[in-house]
């Protein structure tokens, strides 16, 4: 994605490109390349900001960090098991209930880890031969840059958004009109069109199970397990959310649910991916003007594996996926996009493909990790269920920037 100053130096050459033009053509051309260039510029300032908001609350200072990484998640746990909370993890859970009151949400059993501690903490200490230098071949990675880097839609160029408070409005602007008019002639006034969609916090429920030996443990090695449990689940959840999302049941809005994104498609009973069809996504994209900033495919892994086999002209070695990429655009396979579903005859096979500018794609994030320790479920075989309860939405900020097809074909 470019930034707003090489977008404005680009706005300011066509502008004094079309004071010259006295062809009505290229002048409707130039206009139109005008107005995809503002439209790429709103995007750009809106990530600017967001970028700008994220590094003022990320700010740290280097004794904070020091004292965040004494943290333990299992010292936490047994802890809060026995409602009692001592020492560090209790001053952190005193400030991850305070973030969460300010965020707007209360937390269900009083136990809650700040955001300040998913962004500080490393995932081994290797500072110190005490404190995890055994371990110092493994990267060191917080538990929210973990979680973005986890993140399919992250890789896209989604934009992450966390330490939201309260319900976060987002403004959608009209498209700006230019016309050109005849000495002294009158000009029409057309008033834009804004409007503004609403980001929510919706709980996301993750749940893991450790034994009492486990956490017993006072090995970092047990906090990586425990660390890395969580932000897988954590990412897998997500992503499927932002791409497949049914917007109902507390579930946030996914792309391929989303209203107003361009639709592609195969037949009447689905149908194999083609190079047609392939551009025709790109095409539904680039009609609405919304053909820049961060642009790829993605599909699920039958999908792929059926590209990687079709031809993209019969008779010809070329194949619809070469190299991670097809129409000149990279390819991401995850299967976090549905392989289940129906269109006609074909009942529960079909799959998706997305194709758009994933710069548009917002997820939000509200405090750190409200914990449920529950050893009384699964005491039976000596098993502490931990529920992380974290939240989220997922916004599509401007459905144009995406077109998919639905009824994909594998077999």
């Amino acid at each position: 994605m470019r930034n707003s100053k090489d977008i404005a130096k680009e706005l300011e050459a066509k502008r004094q490109a079309v004071e010259g033009m006295t062809d009505a053509a290229q002048i409707d051309a130039a206009n139109e390349e005008i107005r995809t260039l503002c439209r790429e510029m709103e995007t750009a300032l809106n990530l600017e900001a967001i970028a700008r908001l994220q590094a003022q609350r990320a700010i740290i200072s280097p004794a904070e960090q020091k004292e965040i990484k004494r943290f333990s998640i299992s010292k936490f746990i047994r802890e809060a098991r026995a409602g009692q909370l001592s020492g560090f993890e209790l001053e952190m859970n005193q400030e991850g209930l305070e973030e969460m009151r300010k965020s707007g949400q209360t937390s269900q059993n009083e136990t809650v880890i700040p955001s300040s501690v998913l962004r500080t903490i490393d995932v081994n200490n290797v500072s110190t031969s005490t404190e995890g230098a055994e371990f110092a071949h493994v990267t060191r990675m917080s538990y929210l840059e973990g979680l973005r880097n986890a993140l399919v839609c992250q890789k896209l160029g989604a934009v992450y958004v966390d330490g939201l408070q309260g319900n976060v409005a987002i403004v959608k602007g009209g498209s700006a009109s230019a016309a050109w008019y005849a000495e002294a002639a009158a000009a029409s006034v057309t008033k834009l069109a804004f409007s503004t969609v609403t980001m929510t916090p919706k709980r996301l429920q993750i749940i893991a199970g450790y034994t009492n030996d486990l956490l017993k443990q006072s090995s970092l090695a047990v906090d990586r397990i425990i660390w890395d449990e969580l932000l897988r689940a954590h990412a897998g959840s997500l992503d499927a959310a932002a791409f497949n999302g049914s917007g109902s049941s507390g579930e946030p809005t996914g792309i391929l649910a989303t209203d107003g994104i361009g639709a592609v498609v195969m037949g009447t009973n689905g149908g194999a991916p083609t190079r047609a069809k392939i551009i025709d996504l790109e095409s539904e994209v680039a009609i609405d003007n919304a053909l820049f900033g961060s642009l790829a495919y993605v599909t699920n892994a039958k999908v792929a594996g059926k590209m990687k086999k079709t031809e993209s002209v019969v008779g010809y070695p070329d194949w619809l996926l070469e190299d991670g990429k097809t129409n000149g655009y990279p390819v991401v396979v995850t299967n976090a996009i549905p392989s289940n579903l129906t269109k006609g005859d074909s009942s529960g096979v079909c799959s998706a493909m997305i194709f758009g500018n994933f710069n548009e794609l917002l997820i939000g994030q509200w405090g750190g990790l409200d914990m449920i320790i529950d050893p009384f479920t699964s005491k039976g075989k000596a098993i502490i269920e931990v529920s992380a309860l974290a939240y989220h939405d997922i916004l599509v900020r401007r459905p144009e920037a995406f077109a998919a097809i639905k009824d994909l074909t594998t077999t």
